[in-house]
């Protein structure tokens, strides 16, 4: 419990005397770090996979797609369906599997967490935007 109230002050620095603006980047630095403490057990999963300056934007949209619950499930009004920790949707799974050859289904986590970092990589971080509001000010974080 500790680790979760002293975190965010020590990631989240402000100057001796902030203004406005500092104080505003502070309190979004301190509700992300506490989104990411949310889903840090997800962490040596995200290292494996995605570049150390990418660990804490990856850790946010796996909280704000799914809240780091694996067998998450969002349901379209197009009638497709987002599962699994990073919320692949039915079209883009169906279009990456026989691509990437995968074999698993989106509720492993290993396997979604593979598929986006290939994603990423290969195609950009805009596969998320419909939860960028969510993440978008990932920079604000102090690592």
């Amino acid at each position: 419990m500790l680790k979760i109230l002293i975190a965010p002050i020590l990631s989240c620095l402000v100057t001796t005397t902030p203004t406005i603006n500092e104080l505003s980047n502070y309190l979004t630095c301190v509700d992300l770090t506490e989104n990411i403490q949310v889903v840090d057990h997800w962490k040596p999963l995200v290292n494996k996979y995605f570049k150390e300056e990418d660990i804490n934007k990856a850790l946010l949209i796996i909280y704000c797609e799914s809240t780091g619950y694996y067998k998450a499930v969002g349901k379209n009004t197009n009638g497709t369906e987002d599962r699994g920790l990073w919320q692949f949707n039915d079209k883009t799974w169906a279009w990456l599997t026989p691509k990437l050859n995968i074999k698993e289904n989106r509720f492993n986590a290993e396997t979604s967490t593979r598929v986006a970092s290939w994603l990423i990589y290969n195609d950009g971080w805009h596969h998320w935007n419909s939860s960028k509001h969510c993440w978008k000010d990932y920079d604000k974080i102090q690592d």
